[in-house]
């Protein structure tokens, strides 16, 4: 496997690991509504196409996007990977 989905793997295991509440090391950041359609924006892409690209189903977008959930454990760390480097997180899932 590369280096990009071996570093990926990762940090979605040490978030799962932290959502079971298990000290990792890792900096696991909570997103804001305004945080989350930043990042979509910063993609340049629509709520249906982030959706698709990052498989994420839509209607959790959106709620994540209007402040009604907050994105949890693996979603917050693919969230950080898709802002720090958008092209790996695509590279990665198809």
């Amino acid at each position: 496997m590369s280096e990009r989905f071996e570093s990926i793997r990762k940090g979605v295991e040490e978030a799962i690991a932290w959502k079971k509440g298990k000290k990792t090391g890792a900096n696991v950041r909570t997103y804001s509504a305004m945080d989350v359609a930043n990042i979509r924006k910063k993609t340049k892409m629509t709520q249906k196409e982030f959706s698709e690209s990052f498989h994420i189903p839509l209607p959790t977008l959106r709620q994540w996007e209007q402040g009604k959930r907050v994105p949890q454990g693996p979603a917050q760390a693919l969230l950080t990977i898709i802002d720090r480097n958008t092209e790996a997180a695509i590279s990665a899932l198809h």
